[in-house]
């Protein structure tokens, strides 16, 4: 035990130097996702029920980064700064829940070792730790991203104290431990969505993974209650708001877009026909080019995604088998690509099985519940749709359940070649983490075509000077997700010409009397002003810079 420790202590610090690394790299990073987790984070700690309760946004997330803007109450140049600050907490947090995962699996080992002996053993303490966390850090670092505004980060702690108790509870049954298991599952489900179709799952798993008796069924009927308690007030509240029993619609609404049968996330009018019938869309304007209006009935900074479950309501995925199998197929090359990505940790775990034989493999059979709860969670995503950051904690529950998995033979041969896998495998992990901040800090440091958040903090400032102030309604020629200076000055866009593409090269090929006609449209749907990134040279007068950047602002109305 002695022995463990200075290793465990140093990987922890190694761990902690390097999420604060990343975060630090990755201080000013915004995403698309950001800006709506952070409006209905306002809402909450505003006391505006209405919009803080939303069909696809989970409350979770949006009460911790709203609770840190509404203690700090940053200004422009560190309201992201802000963010990140609650996200590295987040990282911390993650961290110790999974030192805890950890130490449930090595009491196992303890225990097995007093109950049984026999001829093989597991992987030392020492390598369980460090090949450990360097899991931790591959799954936190490069797969879901410190820096990333979304729950997935959140998710991780949840799942790490789950697959804790559900070792816990395999040898050591007790009440408290199982409503413990039910109270995470209603948190991570709170965090995400998507976890409450997991925690049935997780309950199941959970009832078969010790001995059946007439003390874990009530203990799993307990955990199933305390995982209602937990949600059941959100869900009734969600379901109240939607006239309609839900428990979030972000699921449904992914499978229609991502599936079948492709219904657009943004805009969408009511095509293609078998996708539902919409109930109330976002207002389009104009055809050529696509003007588009929402300034009501919806709140925050970008109406449509501040809520895509009401805009897209009556929406809804159609079951096709080959559009089924395309999407599995592609989320079958998506795992395929984050475990190529680290062979290294995986060559050393097939290592380590080869040579445990037998014993390996009967103990990775018996330790099923913790590789099932990991392999039915990655699989529910792939019917939809897998990135890495949604199930980079289920990554590292099933690394760590391999890893728990391993006998080796009990020989003196086995502690020199068992030492040196451990170190080159954790060599490449960290390797892989390295080259990740390398890469982070290039994109961060070089200048593109696109605005930085440098560039968003100095277009929020310029158009202050400019004399638009907070709740001021705005348009936007491109894509308003991205549009991160109007969430820093508490501007509302109402309207936006909207163009995807890189410089919205298609609204500015149109005809010169199109294009008047979409600002008197913007004009109408009650825009002050349009702003719109790096237009081409020499177009449409009164365009006017903002500040020292590439964004440009058209005032329809001084």
């Amino acid at each position: 035990m002695n022995d463990k420790r200075p290793s465990e202590r140093s990987a922890l610090i190694l761990c902690i130097l390097l999420g604060t690394a990343q975060a630090w790299i990755s201080r000013y990073a915004m995403n698309q996702d950001g800006t709506s987790y952070l409006d209905v984070g306002d809402a909450f700690f505003r006391g505006d029920w209405a919009k803080a309760i939303s069909g696809y946004w989970s409350p979770m997330y949006c009460w911790w980064v709203g609770l840190a803007l509404h203690i700090v109450k940053p200004t422009i140049w560190c309201e992201f700064i802000t963010v990140q600050a609650a996200n590295l907490i987040i990282y911390f947090v993650a961290l110790f829940c999974f030192r805890f995962l950890l130490h449930s699996i090595l009491r196992a080992f303890r225990e097995e070792a007093a109950n049984k002996g026999g001829d093989a053993l597991p992987l030392p303490d020492w390598v369980i730790s460090w090949l450990g966390y360097g899991i931790f850090l591959w799954a936190s670092l490069v797969l879901i991203d410190v820096a990333d505004v979304t729950p997935d980060l959140l998710v991780a702690p949840f799942v790490f104290l789950i697959g804790g108790y559900l070792v816990d509870l395999r040898y050591h049954e007790s009440y408290p431990r199982f409503a413990m298991f039910g109270i995470l599952c209603g948190a991570a489900y709170l965090t995400k969505a998507a976890m409450f179709l997991v925690s049935f799952s997780l309950l199941v798993i959970l009832l078969f993974s010790g001995k059946f008796s007439k003390r874990r069924v009530l203990g799993v009927m307990l955990a199933g209650l305390t995982f209602l308690v937990v949600s059941l007030p959100f869900i009734a509240a969600l379901s109240k708001q939607k006239g309609r029993l839900t428990f979030g619609d972000s699921g449904k609404l992914a499978y229609a877009s991502m599936v079948n049968p492709n219904v657009p996330q943004k805009h969408w009018q009511g095509d293609p026909p078998e996708g539902g019938v919409p109930k109330h869309t976002t207002r389009q304007l104009l055809d050529h080019p696509a003007v588009f209006e929402f300034a009501e009935p919806v709140g925050g900074t970008y109406p449509p995604w501040f809520d895509p479950s009401y805009w897209n309501e009556g929406a809804h995925g159609t079951f096709r088998l080959r559009a089924q199998i395309r999407v599995l197929v592609q989320s079958a090359r998506n795992y395929a690509k984050m475990f190529i990505d680290q062979l290294g940790l995986f060559a050393g775990i097939g290592i380590f099985v080869l040579w445990g034989g037998a014993p390996t493999r009967r103990a990775m059979v018996s330790n099923w519940p913790l590789i099932a709860a990991a392999t039915l969670s990655m699989g529910l995503y792939s019917l939809v749709l897998v990135r890495p950051r949604y199930v980079g904690g289920f990554v590292a529950l099933l690394c760590v359940a391999l890893l728990a998995g391993i006998r080796l033979p009990r020989n003196a041969e086995a502690a020199p070649l068992t030492k040196y896998v451990a170190i080159a495998v954790t060599g490449t992990i960290l390797f892989s983490v390295v080259a990740n901040f390398a890469e982070i800090a290039y994109v961060t440091n070089t200048v593109y075509g696109y605005p930085t958040q440098k560039d968003e903090m100095r277009a929020a400032e310029g158009l202050q000077s400019m004399g638009l102030r907070a709740g001021d309604p705005v348009a936007v020629i491109g894509d308003g997700t991205v549009d991160y200076w109007a969430r820093l000055d508490r501007f509302k866009i109402v309207a936006e010409i909207f163009s995807p593409e890189p410089n919205q090269v298609q609204f500015w090929s149109e005809p010169w009397e199109r294009r008047k006609v979409a600002y008197e449209c913007l004009h109408r749907a009650g825009a002050r002003v349009v702003v719109v990134w790096s237009p081409p040279n020499g177009v449409d007068p009164g365009w006017e810079k903002i500040a020292n950047t590439n964004y440009y602002a058209y005032f329809l109305a001084k």
